[in-house]
């Protein structure tokens, strides 16, 4: 079970704002799921110096963004972090009508899961 900071539903949908420490629970209990999505949604340069294993980049500042978060499989469960938490949250913020199932926000982003010793890969 997990607590989460800040849980909305938004049609009949789940969104949660989560620890880094829960963050890393997720990912564990999801090890090996294709169902379970990993989206960093900082820049292509923050990417490359450093990101949880599996993540994949959607770019926030890309003039397709909410053209590419429109694409994604909204019956998958996807955890996405940014920096800090910021441009995550805004992020949460725009699908919250976009029809997702299930999405958790890292709360203070890949700071926080750095602060905790969590590993990244480049």
């Amino acid at each position: 079970m997990f607590w989460c900071q800040a849980c909305t539903t938004a049609n009949n949908h789940l969104l949660n704002t989560i620890s880094p420490k829960m963050a890393a629970d997720l990912i564990a209990k999801h090890k090996n799921n294709s169902d379970f999505i990993i989206l960093d949604v900082r820049t292509p340069r923050e990417f490359r110096n450093g990101h949880i294993e599996e993540a994949i980049l959607l770019d926030f500042y890309s003039k397709t963004y909410t053209d590419e978060l429109n694409r994604l499989d909204k019956s998958k469960t996807y955890l996405i972090y940014c920096r800090s938490g910021n441009r995550s949250g805004k992020t949460l913020d725009l699908i919250k009508n976009m029809g997702f199932n299930q999405v958790y926000n890292m709360d203070k982003g890949i700071r926080g899961w750095l602060s905790m010793g969590f590993p990244v890969v480049k």
